[in-house]
């Protein structure tokens, strides 16, 4: 949507909005890229497997690909506006799942294969999903919250998913490859997006199939006036999230630029030679993956990218500096919450940095700071950071009963965020708010509670203490039920956990204790957790406790 420009009050003097009212998702990245003439042989998609094999597919293998999953799940009874839900890496199959539910005008649940049985059966469970497309890594955790889904009819597992699931390459096979897109409107539902981390029971957001367009003016902006001849993106986010997809793989796609996915977890030694062996030029990378590749670059020899793009989170000054350093250019950043989508970028050599702002409204969008009853304050005033009405990529609602912080008044849409406008509109959003009784673990928001629950469901532990380390891990109180407290059951309880919630909210340190102090309320006394004594006996230094010096609850 954007064209190159010497400034950025010329971007926005020339930018116009091209969404027809009549537009589908699917039909834009990928269908249109095989018609008109354009050329539907070129890559869109290269995936390097994690034993170094690389398999390339072309816009016309998707679009074949997609239109056998969709008359698929038309057969299983699927129609637009049925949700369908999908937990895979990065990929062919994602992709695909992706393209065939949005091309027959259904709804996609994107859930995040990290997470265990219950964040996974909320998600399910609340969307209210019919289908479930899925990686065998997740079938132990939806085996396990499947009575919990009673809309659930059928799991399509790519391989070995247990008994009652279909292999998903099997269906694809006995499909159909002619299919029809549906014409949707432009704001007729096609996702609903969770927050990635498994804290809580959060409302879903809804997004329609014009919510990656109406983000493209501040993605193109943070990622260079993209695209330009001989791009290349990747991305390091979670394809099951909502940046990834609409920061990266999808504005690719638009473009009939090649996406480059590998499956994994992100490793950033691995990052760099993959950028290296496919010639990527355009990185999408969030502020907590950053650093460490940024730290990985300064080591080895490595690929010199166009353009790299972060957010939303803003960064700091610091990483700033080491990224130009290894990487000759800067990263940009683009903001915006779940809700609403990127509004907001900046652009070295087009505008100022100033870290840690995330730079001034895109090209088309106005973002204010605003009272309670929407109305814009003055500069410099701190405020609730809200859209300009009828933004193209804000979202449609919360799904169901939900409740989010986002809200519509006097047509602006407030996003929950505090922060405030200079005088040059440059943005400052305040940092996120920690949820009731979570705590940050390693970037990811925790609830102690929700941990103790999950330990105290496993059938040999009588009752459990959570508190937060001063390293800012997470260590747990057991009380178990006759079982000894050996290396053995620790790595047990850390799997449950592991199965039940997330990898992310496993206790880091376990102590087997005989009873917890508890009030005259029976509620646990945290404060005597943490006072404990020192153990002589502790296996490492760092479990030698030296008093309060944790956070009680």
């Amino acid at each position: 949507m954007l064209t190159a420009c010497r400034s950025y009050e010329e971007a926005c003097r020339t930018f116009r909005w091209k969404i027809p009212e009549r537009y589908n998702l699917a039909f834009d990245v990928c269908d249109r890229q095989t018609m008109g003439g354009a050329d539907g042989h070129r890559t869109a998609l290269i995936v390097e497997a994690p034993d170094g094999g690389v398999e390339r597919h072309t816009f016309h293998m998707l679009r074949l690909l997609s239109n056998r999953l969709a008359n698929a799940l038309a057969a299983f009874g699927i129609a637009p506006g049925d949700r369908v839900a999908m937990a895979l890496p990065a990929g062919l199959e994602a992709l695909v799942t992706l393209l065939a539910v949005t091309k027959m005008g259904a709804v996609l649940v994107p859930v995040p294969l990290g997470l265990g049985a219950e964040p996974l059966g909320w998600r399910l469970a609340d969307s209210g999903a019919r289908v479930a497309v899925i990686d065998p890594a997740a079938v132990p955790a939806l085996d396990r919250a499947r009575h919990r889904l009673p809309d659930l009819e059928r799991v399509l597992a790519v391989g070995d998913g247990g008994a009652g699931a279909l292999d998903l390459w099997s269906v694809l096979e006995a499909s159909s490859d002619a299919f029809t897109p549906l014409v949707t409107p432009a704001d007729h539902p096609a996702f609903i997006f969770y927050p990635e981390g498994a804290c809580g029971t959060p409302a879903g957001v809804i997004h329609a199939h014009r919510a990656m367009a109406g983000g493209l003016p501040a993605v193109e902006m943070s990622l260079s006036f993209f695209p330009q001849f001989g791009d290349v993106v990747w991305t390091s986010a979670d394809w099951m999230g909502a940046e990834a997809l609409f920061r990266a793989v999808l504005p690719a796609l638009h473009h009939g630029v090649p996406v480059v996915a590998r499956p994994g977890p992100f490793d950033p030694a691995a990052a760099l030679d993959l950028m290296s062996r496919h010639g990527v030029r355009i990185l999408y990378v969030p502020p907590r993956h950053l650093g460490a590749l940024a730290e990985a670059a300064a080591t080895r020899p490595h690929a010199m990218p166009r353009a790299i793009a972060t957010g939303p989170e803003p960064i700091d000054d610091s990483l700033h500096e080491r990224v130009i350093k290894v990487f000759g250019v800067h990263a940009n950043e683009a903001w915006g919450v779940l809700e609403c989508g990127a509004v907001a970028a900046n652009l070295a050599g087009l505008m100022e940095l100033r870290p840690p702002s995330p730079g001034r409204a895109a090209p088309g969008l106005s973002v204010e700071a605003v009272d309670e009853r929407g109305r814009p304050l003055r500069a410099g005033d701190r405020g609730i950071l809200a859209v300009s009405p009828n933004a193209p990529g804000s979202f449609l609602g919360y799904w169901g009963d939900g409740a989010g912080a986002a809200r519509r008044v006097n047509g602006w849409l407030l996003t929950g965020r505090g922060g405030f406008r200079d005088l040059d509109h440059y943005l400052w959003p305040d940092p996120p708010a920690a949820a009731d009784g979570a705590v940050v673990v390693k970037g990811e928001m925790v609830r102690p509670s929700e941990v103790e629950a999950a330990l105290a469901a496993h059938p040999d532990v009588a009752a459990a203490g959570v508190v937060e380390w001063p390293s800012g891990e997470l260590k747990a109180f057991v009380v178990s039920r006759g079982r000894p407290g050996e290396a053995g059951f620790v790595r047990e309880l850390q799997g449950w956990v592991s199965l039940m919630r997330s990898a992310a909210e496993a206790p880091a340190r376990l102590d087997f204790v005989e009873e917890l102090p508890l009030s005259v309320d029976g509620s646990v006394r945290y404060g005597d957790l943490l006072d404990r004594p020192i153990r002589l006996d502790a296996p490492l230094p760092d479990e030698r406790w030296p008093g309060r010096k944790g956070k009680p609850r």
